[in-house]
C-alpha cells in the first residue's frame, strides 16, 4: 500500500516502517500516526511478520509534534491564560478531577507511544538522527533502541513552554533515574548518542552507515526466535515494575505455564535433543 508520510519494507519476518516527510524532518502528525497505526494492525494480524523495526528518513529520525500546526492551532484558538492566583499544582489537581469525569486527553498522536509500548510483538528504534520531543518519546516506547553515532535526543517540550505528554514521564525514570530525568526534561538540551548510551536510554551505537545492516541483523535475530514467548516477558517486565520479587515470581509461574504448552518450547527442546538450530514458528 503507498503511504504518503511513511514507507515499508518487509525483510524476512521484519516491517520495517521509515517516517518520511522532509519538510518536517520527520514531525509526526495525526496523518502519519495513521499511517503507522494502519501497518501495526497489518503487523499484528500477520503470522509472517513477526518484529518491527522503526525508523526516519535522513536527516531526521523525528522531530516530535509539527510546531507550525501548534502555533496555527494556538491562534484559532481563544482561551484564557492560567489564573495568577493558583499554583500550578492547585491548576493540574483540578484538571486532573475533571479529567476523571470522561474527558479523554488521550489524541491520536500521543496514543502513539502507548500503541508501540503495548504492542505484543518486539520493537526496535533505529535513530538515525534527531529524536526530538514526540519522537524521543516514539523511540523511548520500543522494547529496543540502536543509535546512530548522528543520533539526538532532547525532550524540547520545555522549550515550547510545554510538558512531555509523550509518556517519557513514566519511562525516563525507569531508565536513567530521577534526576537525569529532571534534568532533561527541565532544560530541553540535547544529548548526543554516546551520552544516551552512558545514561542507558539506548542499548547500542553503530557508525552511521551500519545503523540499519546492525539493527536487521539484531531484528531479524529476534524474528526468528520464539516470539510467543517473547510477548510474555514484555508484559512480565512490565508488570514486575511495579511490584516486588515474590509477586513477580508469582506471576512468572502461569507465564511458564503456558510457555511449556507452545510449539516453540517442544522445538527448542527438540532441537537441542537433535544438535541442530531450532526452527520457532512463534506459536
Amino acid at each position: 500500500m503507498a503511504y504518503e508520510y511513511i514507507d515499508t519494507q518487509e525483510i524476512g519476518g521484519v516491517l520495517v516502517i521509515t517516517m518520511d516527510d522532509a519538510r518536517t524532518r520527520n514531525a509526526i502528525g495525526d496523518e502519519m500516526a495513521a499511517e503507522i497505526n494502519a501497518e501495526i494492525d497489518r503487523l499484528e494480524a500477520s503470522s509472517t511478520l513477526r518484529a518491527l523495526v522503526l525508523t526516519g528518513r535522513d536527516p531526521s529520525f523525528c522531530s516530535g509534534a509539527n510546531v507550525k500546526r501548534m502555533n496555527e492551532a494556538n491562534e484559532e484558538r481563544d482561551e484564557a491564560s492560567i489564573p495568577d492566583d493558583r499554583t500550578p499544582w492547585q491548576h493540574l489537581d483540578e484538571q486532573w478531577e475533571a479529567a476523571a469525569s470522561g474527558e479523554s486527553y488521550m489524541d491520536g498522536v500521543r496514543f502513539m507511544p502507548l500503541r508501540l509500548h503495548n504492542m505484543q510483538k518486539p520493537t526496535i528504534a533505529a535513530v538515525n538522527g534527531y529524536a526530538m520531543g514526540l519522537g524521543m518519546g516514539i523511540a523511548l516506547s520500543c522494547d529496543i533502541r540502536i543509535a546512530s553515532e548522528n543520533a539526538r535526543f532532547s525532550e524540547t517540550f520545555i522549550r515550547r513552554g510545554l510538558i512531555p505528554a509523550d509518556g517519557s514521564c513514566w519511562q525516563l525514570p525507569r531508565m536513567i533515574g530521577i534526576s537525569n530525568t529532571f534534568i532533561l526534561q527541565y532544560t530541553g538540551d540535547i544529548v548526543d548518542a554516546d551520552e544516551a548510551y552512558r545514561l542507558g536510554m539506548v542499548s547500542k551505537v553503530t557508525p552511521h552507515d551500519r545503523l540499519m545492516d546492525a539493527t536487521l541483523e539484531l531484528s531479524q535475530r529476534i524474528a526468528d526466535g520464539p516470539t510467543y514467548s517473547m510477548a510474555m516477558i514484555k508484559r512480565l517486565v512490565q508488570k514486575s515494575l511495579h511490584t516486588d520479587l515474590e509477586e513477580s515470581l508469582r506471576l512468572a509461574g502461569p507465564a511458564q505455564n503456558i510457555a511449556r504448552r507452545t510449539a516453540d518450547h517442544k522445538e527448542g527442546v527438540r532441537a537441542f535433543v537433535e544438535k541442530r538450530q531450532p526452527r520457532y514458528i512463534g506459536r
